[in-house]
């Protein structure tokens, strides 16, 4: 929804491949390859964020196991702690993802394409998209390999040729299917795809967690390696725009409790009891342990990938890199008092303190129509470019506030970074 809300605003509303032909190569991991996966639909952007919005779609990929699914052995767990255990189907993912898609294909339903581009290996998509020099990469994490793999749609790619030549082609579904297949306590198991070697009798079946696994939860740094090795460019005619889907959690402040500074001190002091907005409790458990694992896949806070990016580009760190990171921050701020309180943005408007804790609160699997009317007004209070109060944007390294960070701080500065580079 935040990446869908993004392009619609700096591209206007049009069609995916539109789009595509813009860049030279668009790289999605988790929901970001579903993203990706709508723009090789075809579909305009509209109707992308018209599939968020549709709880009945969103029920067909994020579909609740029964009673008896979770006797399992595997998923027992989740029949006696909402904190641990699957709670999705990622069987009937698969079969949603490719439902939705082909109803939405509106190429293969007029009869343009002979088969759905959704069941279209990434290797035969660049012509369809009519821009065969584009590159796509879609990241998943291999179960019994215990490694990344990226899908890609470029069989002549330089970083895969210690491979002997040896490419092996992934429908979109399935590269999708295994990139947005969350581990422990969302799906419950490994997302089965099938893959075929081009050009030679072998296919197989293989198993994939969500690509976040890998560490590419952001995957611009594997996207930026990609582009330098099959692009000889200077640093400087690289332009690269990072999307992510909000990041923020509550203020940690464990370690402040321990502090030799008076004044680190007192902010713990004064948000100890502050349980909506500030984490103090340092004490740790089994769950709780399963449970901060599974989910350090799906956040990375500061972002290392893009400043590890960045800092390819640019060793200077001197700003002279073209790379945009937009992303919304979701975190609580200090008020005049020294304690943690919603943003002002939200702090303004009735019953906005509680609909920023519901929005704190939200997983990955947003599925209720009350969950995704928080993601759309947060949104709401981000694409802001008229110079009003909104949240604020991820920096690619430092603080808000200072004169020494990179990025841009808000995201009317990130859209205008954006279209001077292009």
């Amino acid at each position: 929804m935040v990446q869908a809300r993004v392009l619609i605003d700096i591209y206007g509303d049009i069609n995916g491949h539109e789009l595509l032909r813009q860049f030279d190569l668009a790289i999605g991991n988790s929901g970001g390859s579903l993203v990706l996966a709508c723009l090789c639909n075809d579909m305009k952007i509209s109707e992308i964020i018209s599939v968020f919005r549709n709880e009945d779609l969103r029920k067909q990929v994020f579909s609740t196991l029964t009673f008896w699914e979770k006797l399992k052995w595997r998923d027992i767990a989740s029949l006696f702690t909402k904190a641990l255990g699957p709670k999705y189907s990622m069987e009937r993912k698969l079969e949603g993802l490719t439902k939705i898609l082909k109803e939405k294909d509106h190429l293969f339903n007029e009869k343009k394409i002979p088969k759905p581009i959704i069941e279209t290996p990434l290797n035969e998509l660049p012509a369809i998209i009519k821009k065969d020099s584009l590159q796509l990469l879609i990241v998943g994490f291999d179960y019994f390999r215990e490694r990344v793999s990226f899908f890609r749609s470029n069989p002549n790619s330089r970083t895969d040729k210690f491979n002997n030549g040896k490419f092996y082609q992934v429908p979109l579904a399935h590269a999708i299917h295994s990139s947005s297949n969350a581990p422990v306590n969302y799906f419950d198991a490994p997302a089965e795809i099938s893959i075929s070697r081009l050009n030679a009798n072998d296919s197989r079946k293989s198993w994939y967690w969500d690509g976040a696994v890998s560490g590419f939860n952001n995957p611009v740094l594997a996207g930026l390696v990609e582009a330098i090795t099959n692009n000889y460019l200077s640093p400087q005619e690289y332009c690269i725009l990072s999307i992510g889907t909000g990041t923020g959690s509550k203020v940690v402040l464990t370690d402040c409790q321990f502090s030799t500074d008076p004044e680190v001190k007192a902010v713990y002091e004064k948000n100890k009891n502050n349980k909506d907005f500030a984490i103090t409790d340092s004490s740790s458990g089994f769950v709780m342990d399963i449970k901060k694992i599974s989910g350090s896949i799906l956040d990375d806070p500061p972002d290392s990938a893009t400043f590890i990016a960045y800092s390819i580009l640019d060793p200077s760190l001197n700003g002279k890199a073209n790379i945009v990171r937009i992303n919304p921050c979701t975190k609580p701020e200090k008020n005049n008092e020294g304690v943690y309180d919603a943003p002002p943005v939200y702090k303004n408007m009735p019953n906005g303190t509680q609909r920023f804790k519901d929005l704190m609160e939200l997983g990955m699997d947003a599925v209720k129509n009350e969950e995704v009317d928080l993601i759309d007004e947060m949104c709401n209070k981000f694409i802001v470019t008229d110079g009003a109060p909104c949240l604020t944007n991820q920096l690619i390294r430092g603080e808000a506030g200072t004169d020494n960070f990179l990025g841009q701080a808000s995201y009317k500065e990130a859209k205008e970074k954006w279209m001077s580079c292009k």
